[in-house]
């Protein structure tokens, strides 16, 4: 191509961008093509998604830690300020935290295991959350995202975890359904504690484990 063809095409090219009509760009025209997608691109695909779970207890962190916090002021009338002064008040069937021994990679059947078993018993505790917290808008919404986030969970086992049985379910709720008045709010207040505790412990054992992307959704 000679320099005055160049020149016409650089000129033709200049009206059609007066017009209004822009010229295509190379990005533009790679987007259109269906040669990439956004993903490719870096676009949609590098925002790395959390897994179910993850949201899951980040959502269930969240609500318990607001019913927690409602509970402490409505029922002890106190600000949430002074929430650390029951720290003392602990009930004895509430799972403990979870070992990170146990939950170290080569674990991590038996951490499962154990992540669920304690869920189970916070799933029966929360019983006792209603029955003495009955006004609460937000109990429901724990309960169910706690057996959602039980299901998740069991989903990963290779071995079938069994239910509470009958006798665990009677010691369990045995051991918060007496007492003083006083006592069986403080250990609604116990539970609520303990359960954020335990999600939080949750979340970080199943990200040591590695348990992320399609191997734990």
């Amino acid at each position: 191509m000679n320099f005055s063809t160049r020149y016409l095409s650089l000129l033709s090219a200049l009206v059609v961008l007066v017009k209004g009509n822009p010229v295509p760009s190379a990005l533009s025209e790679l987007m259109t093509s269906g040669w990439t997608s956004g993903e490719e691109l870096g676009t949609d695909g590098e925002t790395g998604a959390p897994p179910k779970w993850e949201k899951m207890i980040k959502m269930l962190v969240h609500e318990v830690t607001t019913l927690r916090n409602q509970q402490f002021v409505e029922e002890f009338q106190k600000p949430v300020e002074e929430i650390s002064s029951f720290s003392q008040h602990q009930v004895p069937s509430t799972p403990p935290h979870l070992s990170k021994t146990l939950c170290s990679t080569s674990n991590k059947e038996a951490c499962l295991q154990e992540i669920i078993r304690g869920l189970q018993v916070f799933q029966l505790l929360l019983q006792h959350v209603k029955a003495e917290y009955p006004q609460s808008t937000l109990l429901p919404s724990v309960t169910h995202k706690t057996t959602v986030l039980i299901g998740l969970v069991k989903d990963q086992v290779a071995e079938v975890v069994e239910d509470l049985s009958a006798s665990e379910r009677k010691r369990v709720l045995g051991e918060v359904s007496t007492g003083t008045e006083w006592e069986r709010k403080t250990s609604v207040h116990a539970i609520l504690r303990e359960l954020r505790n335990f999600l939080v412990d949750t979340k970080r054992a199943l990200r040591r484990m590695g348990k992320r992307g399609k191997d734990f959704q």
